[in-house]
């Protein structure tokens, strides 16, 4: 499933895919850091909950 989080350096949407986790599937993994798209800088996973990209 895709989520969708701000980038903390240029406030730009990002788009991260998170991994199911566990046997029923109501939880995902995702990556602690991402990097932006458009300005290139690292940002901090949020802890959860997210929202899921449309």
């Amino acid at each position: 499933m895709n989520f969708l989080f701000e980038c903390g350096w240029c406030g730009e949407d990002n788009v991260l895919y998170g991994e199911q986790n566990g046997f029923w599937g109501a939880t995902y993994r995702l990556p602690e850091e991402f990097d932006c798209w458009a300005c290139g800088g690292t940002s901090t996973t949020p802890d959860g909950p997210w929202t899921p990209a449309e």
